[in-house]
């Protein structure tokens, strides 16, 4: 119910924007302990409520009747208590052992999630990812806030950059379970534009990453070493290349086996590009 890929994908940004903040010289193994167990529980517990709150759903399709809601494996009374339970002591981890601003950025991206997102947006528009995706941004802004105490220019921009990332990475999921998704009539982009029209929109949002990644990359590691930013700049530059290769071939031929192959990719792309840009920045 935690969701445990989508929760350790959080600390992973929340991590990574800690390090790109002050570098590795001033960041203790005790704060990156702390941010990395209050993420994981927060995100797990807005987890294991939208999986509390869709259990209806979740009963009628494929990818997801095997959960422990559907199953029968746990009770919504269990599910809803251990969410709550897992939200707010992520929170208050945060508030307690780190500062008030980033324990906030952990509560907003939790409350964005289950409300806006899940009860919000998911239901109602072809566009819910877009704005409800932005729940993984805070993310970012909380691993800068827990140790600076304060949100800078970059911070914003990594944010901006989960924000940009999230909807192509999901659309492809969506595209590829477009009939499990119509069957229970949530309204994502494919179920209501079809796969063509939505291969190219997620095409669209992918490939605007590639310049996107490309300068925030420049702005982080302009001043570190030449040698070590033009060989990370090269890896950063043909993995993007990479994926934009996929992402055309998703357009030329929209089938749930390409757009799968975009989702999957996708995942690793977001580990790669923020890997290359903390790295580039430390060194």
């Amino acid at each position: 119910m935690t969701k445990p890929a989508i929760a350790s994908l959080n600390v992973f940004v929340g991590l990574a924007t800690m390090l790109l903040a002050v570098g590795l010289h001033v960041v203790t193994p005790t704060s990156l302990m702390l941010l990395g167990l209050a993420g994981f529980l927060s995100a797990g517990g807005a987890g294991a409520l939208n999986c509390f709150l869709e259990r209806r759903l979740d009963s009628q399709m494929n990818r997801t009747r095997h959960r422990p809601l559907p199953s029968g494996r746990a009770s919504a009374n269990a599910a809803f208590s251990f969410g709550l339970l897992l939200s707010i002591s992520g929170v208050a981890l945060a508030a307690f052992f780190l500062n008030i601003l980033t324990a906030t950025f952990i509560g907003v991206g939790v409350l964005w999630y289950v409300f806006v997102y899940t009860l919000w947006l998911k239901p109602r528009t072809k566009w819910n990812i877009v704005i409800g995706g932005a729940a993984g941004s805070f993310s970012a802004l909380a691993g800068w806030a827990a140790v600076t105490g304060s949100i800078s220019l970059v911070a914003l921009l990594v944010a901006f950059l989960i924000f940009l990332w999230t909807p192509g990475h999901f659309w492809g999921l969506a595209i590829a379970k477009t009939e499990e998704y119509a069957k229970v009539q949530v309204p994502m982009l494919p179920v209501v534009d079809g796969a063509k029209t939505s291969a190219v929109y997620t095409a669209l949002s992918n490939m605007a990453l590639f310049p996107f990644t490309l300068g925030l990359f420049a702005l982080t590691a302009y001043k570190g070493n030449i040698l070590a930013v033009i060989v990370l700049g090269a890896v950063l530059v043909a993995y993007n290349a990479k994926f934009l290769a996929a992402n055309l071939r998703m357009i030329k031929q929209p089938t749930p086996m390409s757009a799968w192959r975009v989702f999957k990719m996708s995942i690793i792309y977001l580990f790669v590009v923020l890997f290359l840009i903390v790295a580039a920045h430390i060194i």
